[in-house]
This record gives structure tokens, C-alpha cells and sequence, in this order.
């Protein structure tokens, strides 16, 4: 139960990861401390602006991808990504990549499209569990900049939650016949499973072969469906890996699907000659860093790193990590899905990066955001200190070019309570 409930939550705690230390014949002398002052960044649908703003515009123009690496939940890190794209639309930036399944990011494209953001929230009524991150209504916002054909790139397995969305197409696929009726009946299970909290019963968790073997038979000759089973019996097996403890088969298997979904569509929208997409990216910063991730992983950010540079190109990484304020904490649960609770590892980011030399003090009194060259910060570390640097901040350090935060992170708001 504890393990289930991990995965269904936004906010994931970062693993720890470590690195080895090679032996060196001499050490290495303590590295100055350095001197890094953060600066004020204002941004909005419109772009950037603030004396921060001129350092990250300068990456658009030679950039083939901007990827915003963050925590879930908070308000702002979609807006930042809308900033990119005003800032990036005379240079092509017009595809977003999001960590959400392939179907599910069609789900809520169509509905984006027929209602706007108000008739996707009505759409998510009962189910707002279904589609990760895009359930708050700033993702919402942005998503619904990037409707037309093969803008919106679904690039993640189906969520856990999925289902509550899926299981309705198949039953609506097959309308009143006795089999339609049936899948009505697994839908109705599957949202008492999510009213009530009780994770062990949900699709995703409790469906065993011969329900998949069932459904097979439902759809038999229906390429469609048959493909949309296909995705949400892998994807159940990447969660399955985690309920049963093996967390690295878990994170790999995953991995792998998120390189197999990008490079699909990063393939289809170059056909017949087309110039290669500029895209935006926006998920877990565990994801999109450079290296090996602290879950032990070499993921789609490091992917990204090579693409780039085969087109002669460059990828600008952010990392969107509030050191303060509030966040969305999402959880299933019979008293409602969505909590606002205190930013998560924020005071330790903090005190990282002041040991690191940054003076966190303007952060710290300011109530905006701020960015933080990465470089610097680095290069004063050195190789003691960042060995010395537990996992996560590390990985934050080496894999990002830049750090948006501040201390008055703004958590995201549902589209749908329950």
C-alpha cells in the first residue's frame, strides 16, 4: 500500500545517488568560495524580462530544445515555460513535450480543442486523478497553446490513473453491447477505487492477465484499441515493477518508453524533408538533467544532449525549484485528491547553495523569482565538494545550466477537485 501510494503522489522524493570517488595521488586544494549572486526574472505568457532575463534569451536562438526540469505542483513552472515560448516563437518553438502517455495527451488535446480549459476541467470532473500534471488549470493554460497537429507530444507511459479516461473509449467504442456493458462495469469499479482511496483495487494495480487477455478479445481486428491496450499493459508492468520492490527496473523500463515515444515523434514530424521541431520540454527534473539521474537512470535529458548536437544545436536546461511558499501535493484519498502543503526539500536547497557560495539572501528577502548561473557554482565546488554534494544536489548542479527560484512558490490549482 505504501509503495502504491508513493507512485500515485506528484511530488516524488528524489533517491540518493551515488557516485565513486576515484583515488587522486594528491588532493585537491579547497576551491575559493565562490561569489554567485542571484538575479531578479520576471516572466509571463508574453516572455522575460528582469536583469536575469538577457542570460537565458541568449540560449533561444542556437537552441534545438529548452527543457524545464522541476518539481510537481507549482503554479509558475508552466507559466515559465510559456515565457520560453513567446521568447522562442520567431525562432520555431512551437512543440511541447509533456510527461503524460500518448493517449492521454490526445484526450486532453480533444478536449482542449471542443470546450477550451473550463470544458476540459468539466471533463475531469469525477477523475481528477486521471492525467498527471495537466490536472492543474496553469498546465492547462499553457497546454492549450500547442493545438495544432502534432504540437502537443505526449512522450510518458499512461498514468496511473488513466484508466478512468481509457476504460470509458473502450466502453463508448463498443456502445450498448453486452461487452460495453461490461467495460462499464470496470469503469464504475474504477472510480469507487479512486473515491474511496483504496489503491489495491485500481485498474493499473489489480488487473491480472486474463482481464487483459479479456479486453483483447473485446477489440479483436480493432487496430486502434488493440494499440491503446498494448500502451496501458506496458505501462502497468513499469508500475508493477515498483509495487514489487524493483525500483531500478521500474525507473529503466520507463526510461526506455520515454526515449521510444520522443524519438517516434521526433521522426514523424521530420517527414517528407521537414526541418527538425523546436521543442519544449517540462517535466520531473530527474528526467530532463544531464547524466545519470539519482534514480540510477540515463534519461531522456541526456538523450536530448546528443539530438541537439547532431543539428549542430544546443539544449538549455532550466531547473524550477522553489526554496519556498507551497505547492500541490496530490494524493487518492476519500477526503478529496489535492493538498497544498509546505514546499518539499526547499529549506535544504537553500542551505546547499549558500554552503555552495550563493548569496541565498536575496532569494531569501525577495518575493519574486530569481536565477542562479549554474556554472559558477560548479567550478567553485570542484571535485571534492561535489563528491562531497549529496545525490540530488549534485545532479542539479552538473545537469542544469540554470536555477529559477524563489522563496514564495505558488501551488498549482486543481481543475477538479473530485
Amino acid at each position: 500500500m505504501r509503495a502504491l501510494s508513493k507512485v500515485i503522489g506528484l511530488c516524488f522524493a528524489a533517491a540518493a545517488l551515488n557516485v565513486p570517488v576515484f583515488a587522486q595521488e594528491h588532493a585537491e586544494p579547497a576551491p575559493p568560495e565562490p561569489s554567485v549572486t542571484p538575479l531578479a526574472l520576471s516572466f509571463s505568457n508574453e516572455g522575460l524580462s528582469g536583469p536575469g532575463a538577457d542570460q537565458l534569451r541568449a540560449h533561444v536562438e542556437n537552441s534545438q530544445f529548452i527543457a524545464i526540469g522541476e518539481d510537481h505542483g507549482f503554479a509558475d513552472a508552466p507559466v515559465l515555460l510559456s515565457a520560453f515560448a513567446a521568447e522562442g516563437s520567431d525562432h520555431g518553438f512551437d512543440t511541447y513535450a509533456v510527461e503524460t502517455g500518448p493517449w492521454s495527451a490526445d484526450w486532453v488535446r480533444d478536449r482542449l480543442n471542443h470546450g477550451g480549459v473550463d470544458g476540459y476541467a468539466s471533463d475531469l470532473a469525477g477523475r481528477p486523478l486521471a492525467i498527471p500534471f495537466l490536472s492543474m488549470r496553469e498546465e492547462a493554460d499553457v497546454a492549450a497553446q500547442f493545438l495544432g497537429d502534432g504540437q502537443l507530444w505526449g512522450i510518458d507511459q499512461e498514468f496511473i490513473g488513466s484508466p478512468l479516461i481509457h476504460l470509458e473509449w473502450f466502453a463508448d467504442r463498443l456502445g450498448g453491447s453486452e461487452a460495453g456493458q461490461e467495460l462499464r462495469s470496470w469503469l464504475d469499479t474504477e472510480k469507487s477505487a479512486f473515491a474511496t482511496g483504496n489503491q489495491q483495487a485500481i485498474f493499473m494495480a489489480s488487473a491480472d492477465q486474463g482481464k487483459w487477455d479479456r479486453l483483447r478479445e473485446m477489440f479483436a481486428g480493432d487496430t486502434d484499441a488493440s494499440e491503446r491496450i498494448d500502451a496501458l499493459e506496458r505501462s502497468q508492468s513499469i508500475y508493477m515493477a515498483n509495487f514489487s520492490g524493483r525500483g531500478f527496473d521500474n525507473n529503466t523500463d520507463r526510461v526506455a518508453l520515454i526515449r521510444e515515444y520522443f524519438l517516434k515523434n521526433w521522426t514523424a514530424a521530420q517527414a517528407d524533408g521537414a526541418v527538425a521541431p523546436r521543442v519544449l520540454f517540462k517535466m520531473g527534473a530527474v528526467h530532463i538533467g544531464r547524466g545519470t539521474s539519482p534514480m540510477k537512470t540515463f534519461d531522456i535529458g541526456s538523450l536530448l544532449e546528443g539530438v541537439a548536437a547532431a543539428n549542430g544545436m544546443e539544449i538549455l536546461r532550466v531547473a524550477y525549484l522553489p526554496v519556498g511558499g507551497e505547492q500541490l501535493s496530490v494524493r487518492p484519498s476519500s477526503d478529496g485528491a489535492f493538498s497544498v502543503v509546505p514546499v518539499s526539500r526547499g529549506a535544504q536547497l537553500a542551505v546547499q547553495m549558500r554552503d555552495a557560495g550563493v548569496d541565498m539572501d536575496v532569494v531569501r528577502e525577495g518575493e519574486g523569482h530569481y536565477i542562479i548561473d549554474l556554472e559558477p557554482v560548479r567550478r567553485a565546488m570542484g571535485n571534492k565538494g561535489l563528491n562531497d554534494a549529496d545525490g540530488m544536489f549534485r545532479f542539479v548542479v552538473l545537469g542544469f545550466d540554470y536555477l529559477v527560484t524563489t522563496n514564495t512558490g505558488k501551488a498549482g490549482t486543481p481543475l477538479a477537485e473530485r
